[in-house]
């Protein structure tokens, strides 16, 4: 997106319509990580300072009050450019991202006491980097300390999550286009490993598939991509990747691709050969029966809550159906006994972050869904191949199918509908996929 985009001035001015008269609040660009030794890993901006200003460097800080937007950052500089990249710069900075002000980063630390001096109160995300809350936390510190006359220092912090995070949580129609396009990137991650995955393969193979049809499309991973096959489908967060498949093996593949910070957050499930065996298919019927629920549940007035208990007496039923649990439905309800093969949440929040921000409850109670509002939907059923509460022809099974939903009134809109996840659509690709490498 363009920097000087309408939607950036359009968020910082509500920020500071939100502050108090004498308020002011502080924004940081991400700090860059060590990968190893002096070696860094790729840049990538702080959520919610890229959502205030589109703006991806490092070493920089938005400044908002009542009445002004500032910004601090690097200068140019021609001998670091020649190896990290060209910067913005100070003199191009003011216009270029519509503030009011630009400075060099290396004076915030000398002007940070008069930036603070006479605010009752300082919006700051304390507790992430202990070096800089020594810096900002003590200027604020000593000027309440100091304080002499009519000047005076903040004496209350407040976490700009609150006025920031609210907003994140509903998407503007420009970032509901820009999920839109990271599923459509994303879809053809999925599809190139239905048509492309082998039995011998491993599964870095296949993250390997879904890593260059993303960055073809100048996307990345919106997370580290879970490529499970067989029993590692049972483990929920598996990123090592580094199994070969086996035909009779299903694969649990959890990709999303990000682009312009919005990211999509898919899993499907398919054969690593041309179909599902019948226990597989059983499975698999009754996770993609609670999912297509669990969907139609996502409207406006609802809640997530609400879809999650409806899911979960979904997937208990199936377990009783399935022979996994014994006894009837409430009675397992309430023992809980189903966590062995369903133990995570049926959804979260969807956008800038892969798990992202905003609230869940609103004083206590769940907040209803709202129209804008973009969440996952990914129940599962996991039946441990070690686990001697699962029924023997189970074991070793594992299958989650997620999609992102936008919440559209009556009529959830699945964003990613349109990646295949139905039995026959499933078997047709693998079968035409097999039949095609044999010739």
């Amino acid at each position: 997106m363009d920097k000087t985009h309408p939607l950036f001035a359009g968020r910082r001015r509500f920020v500071q319509e939100q502050l108090p008269e004498d308020g002011i609040a502080l924004f940081f660009s991400a700090e860059p990580r060590i990968r190893s030794n002096d070696v860094h890993y790729r840049f990538r901006q702080d959520s919610d300072f890229y959502y205030l200003t589109g703006f991806d460097e490092e070493a920089s800080v938005l400044v908002l009050t009542r009445e002004t937007q500032s910004l601090y950052l690097r200068v140019r500089d021609r001998s670091r450019e020649i190896w990290d990249g060209p910067r913005l710069g100070v003199e191009r900075a003011a216009e270029t991202l519509a503030v009011d002000a630009a400075k060099p980063i290396d004076e915030f630390a000398k002007d940070l006491p008069e930036l603070l001096k006479n605010k009752s109160a300082l919006y700051y995300a304390f507790g992430l980097y202990a070096e800089r809350d020594a810096r900002v936390l003590g200027a604020a510190r000593e000027l309440l300390q100091r304080s002499r006359g009519t000047d005076y220092g903040p004496g209350r912090i407040v976490a700009p999550s609150l006025l920031l995070h609210e907003m994140r949580l509903i998407k503007a129609p420009y970032e509901i286009e820009l999920l839109r396009e990271c599923a459509r990137i994303t879809e053809n991650g999925h599809r190139a490993l239905l048509e492309r995955t082998r039995p011998g393969m491993y599964e870095y193979e296949l993250e390997a598939i879904l890593l260059y049809e993303f960055r073809r499309e100048r996307a990345e991973e919106g997370y580290p991509s879970i490529v499970a096959s067989g029993p590692n489908a049972c483990i929920l967060h598996h990123i090592k990747n580094d199994r070969q498949l086996n035909d009779g093996d299903l694969v649990l593949v959890d990709a999303g691709a990000e682009r312009d910070f919005m990211t999509a957050d898919v899993t499907r499930t398919f054969p690593a050969g041309e179909s599902f065996s019948a226990a597989q298919r059983d499975v698999y019927a009754a996770v993609l029966e609670a999912q297509e629920r669990a969907i139609a549940r996502t409207v406006a007035g609802s809640n997530i809550d609400d879809v999650h208990a409806a899911t979960l007496r979904d997937l208990v039923q199936s377990l009783i159906d399935l022979g996994a649990l014994k006894g009837g439905l409430d009675e397992n309800l309430e023992n809980k006994k189903y966590r062995n093969f369903y133990m995570h949440r049926t959804g979260h929040w969807l956008g800038t972050d892969v798990h992202d921000v905003g609230p869940y409850y609103d004083r206590g109670k769940p907040r209803p869904f709202q129209n804008g509002m973009v969440c996952t939907v990914e129940p599962g059923l996991y039946f441990s191949p070690d686990d001697p509460e699962a029924p023997a022809h189970l074991r070793g099974i594992g299958v989650r199918i997620e999609d992102d939903v936008l919440v559209n009134g009556a009529k959830p809109i699945a964003l990613t509908a349109s990646i295949p996840k139905q039995i026959h659509e499933i078997e047709a690709l693998r079968k035409e996929a097999l039949a095609l490498a044999k010739r």
